[in-house]
């Protein structure tokens, strides 16, 4: 068979070694290359005018992101005998394939397991955001390092398909594949039930209904088996998982598509309840919310993120520009939190709470344990975790002794960490227990200010919060933590240097305008890796070091998820509401 590229030959500095596969509708290869830099890499390449989904913009964007898939390290356009071809180079992912690990015999834990699918998950919400489907979701597609989990294999990426597949369809795992696309459908849904189908095999140690039945020929034989209920099946199978964990992995699987799970986020929403105590588990129904009670109840006992020094600032002294900020929480909510007594007599509108939505690594917890701190007020900090429970509505029971407890100790900051995988839009979500605890959290939130609480939200994602939750009188400020500006990446180097061993020459000025783009915990890891090195040659940390440490980090958001970011604070702050929304934060020329 003869192929596009031949060994040996170099294309836009990059050595081809070895041809892997055909895949698409035969007009896509994939090549093992050397890199300019001696490391190997994967080329795919594909003749100009076909169709692909991992060629898109979309795509390319998402490997330069931080999320659990393979970095992109080049694309553009090459001419072979007289035909142009679009190429990506990826990284070659270091560890071993799942496929690997399985057949050796491993069986996971429901938590690792949990942890490695979810990570799945996160890669695959990114896709999904950006209309694209994976449709290949197989243990052969995930590698594994340690416990991070990155998801390969793009070779069947689409939109989503109704009727005819615009990829082939035959080479796929009939085990991971979703009842619906026996008759063409493929869609997020499809590639979520192939998810569940992931996370049983690797609990169960065999793909679901798989048990005692020979290999499968067709669509309409393993139609045949999932009649069966998987419930029965599984439980005899072993090994032991509680009842609610094997409720949330039927959900996954469950063959009525209308009756599946219907997002990424729901899922990790639903999976990360399963991760409870063991404390937890021996809890009866009427203990729930019991370890509400190990939450940080006062804000003298919660650790600054990197904060441990004593001599380092603290409050709205260790938040690097972000004025309008500060100043906002300064006149409108600390002022009255703080004076009780001139509320009373002014009739000042207290407020009910806040949402700090943006970027990752842009500072929106660390805000909110500052401002804790700059407050003096009592302070609880709440995952989704925290208010997981293995009962039927006993996340509801969890959220109702949560503002009972805050209440209890007001005035309190009750702070919620990655609100939108707690109150899930509901139009969205298929399941009866998720829209009940969002319903008990509308109740809860609805005047707690009343009560002396005061509720933070923070979320890299507002767009997929009840919009219930977002309204005035609940979320009374809706502040965008955008990325960055050069004036707070200048300070966030000062703050981050500060104290630590350095040459009198460091131009913090220059190292600003050398990370546009970066994030707070960007510039974080820049410090702290060039500190690392420094320490270990024993000398001051350098302009120098820093700046080569800057030339070989990531940046954690590209610019088409910058754009997608701050093109969503557009519509979330531009809603009808019942008061005029501020837009403040970091200077841009967007917003």
């Amino acid at each position: 068979m003869n192929y596009t590229l031949t060994i040996g030959q170099n294309i836009e500095g990059y050595r081809v070694m070895e041809y892997c596969k055909t895949y698409g509708l035969n007009n896509a290869e994939s090549y093992k290359v050397v890199g300019p830099d001696g490391r190997p890499a994967l080329m795919k390449i594909i003749l100009d005018g076909c169709y692909s989904a991992e060629f898109t913009e979309e795509v390319c964007d998402l490997m330069k992101s931080r999320y659990s898939m393979p970095v992109l390290k080049d694309a553009g356009v090459i001419t072979v005998d007289s035909l142009e071809y679009r190429y990506v180079v990826r990284e070659i992912g270091r560890g071993t394939k799942l496929s690997e690990i399985l057949a050796s015999g491993v069986i996971y834990s429901w938590e690792d397991a949990v942890r490695i699918v979810s990570q799945v998950l996160d890669a695959l919400e990114m896709l999904h955001l950006a209309g694209v489907i994976h449709n290949d979701i197989t243990p052969e597609n995930v590698i594994i390092d340690d416990f991070k989990a990155t998801l390969i294999g793009f070779g069947h990426l689409s939109r989503a398909c109704f009727g005819r597949a615009r990829f082939m369809v035959k080479d796929l795992d009939p085990w991971y594949m979703a009842p619906e696309t026996g008759r063409g459908r493929f869609d997020e849904r499809s590639d979520l039930f192939s998810v569940g189908a992931l996370l049983y095999r690797m609990v169960f140690g065999m793909e679901p209904w798989r048990a005692g039945s020979p290999e499968v020929l067709s669509m309409g034989d393993l139609r045949e088996l999932r009649r069966k209920p998987l419930r029965d099946l599984s439980k005899k199978l072993g090994p032991e998982i509680d009842e609610h964990s094997l409720s949330v992995l039927c959900g996954m699987l469950e063959p009525d598509y209308e009756k599946r799970y219907g997002t990424a986020t729901e899922i990790l929403c639903r999976l990360s309840a399963t991760l409870v105590t063991a404390d937890e588990e021996d809890d009866d129904e009427e203990e729930v919310g019991a370890d509400v009670a190990d939450l940080q109840p006062d804000v003298e006992s919660v650790g600054i993120v990197g904060q441990e020094d004593p001599s380092k600032p603290r409050g709205f002294a260790a938040i690097a520009g972000m004025d309008d900020v500060k100043a906002l929480l300064t006149d409108e909510v600390l002022y009255v939190l703080e004076n009780p007594e001139k509320v009373r007599r002014y009739r000042l509108k207290v407020p009910n709470g806040m949402l700090f939505f943006g970027p990752p690594g842009c500072g929106k917890t660390y805000i909110a344990e500052n401002l804790a701190y700059e407050s003096r007020l009592n302070f609880m900090m709440v995952k989704a975790s925290d208010i997981g429970s293995t009962f039927v509505h006993g996340t509801q029971g969890k959220i109702r002794e949560l503002f009972d407890k805050a209440a209890a100790t007001a005035p309190t900051i009750l702070c919620f960490d990655e609100l939108d995988g707690m109150v899930p839009d509901r139009s969205k979500v298929t399941s009866e227990a998720i829209a009940g605890e969002v319903n008990e959290f509308l109740t809860q939130l609805n005047g707690c200010s009343e009560r002396g609480i005061f509720v933070i939200g923070t979320t890299n994602r507002p767009e997929m919060i009840d919009p219930a939750i977002l309204r005035s009188g609940r979320m009374d400020h809706l502040i965008y933590i955008p990325m960055p500006d050069r004036e707070a990446r200048r300070e966030l180097f000062r703050i981050h240097l500060d104290g630590r061993p350095t040459e009198d020459d460091i131009d913090t000025d220059a190292l600003a305008r050398m990370t546009d783009g970066y994030v707070a915990s960007d510039i974080e890891l820049i410090v702290n890796k060039t500190a690392l090195v420094s320490a270990r040659d024993d000398v001051p940390i350098s302009q120098r070091r820093l700046e080569e440490r800057i030339g070989i980090t990531r940046r954690s958001v590209s610019e088409s998820e910058r754009a997608a970011y701050e093109s969503v604070c557009r519509e979330i702050l531009s809603a009808p509401r019942t008061e005029e929304k501020k837009r403040i934060g970091f200077k841009t020329s967007l917003i």
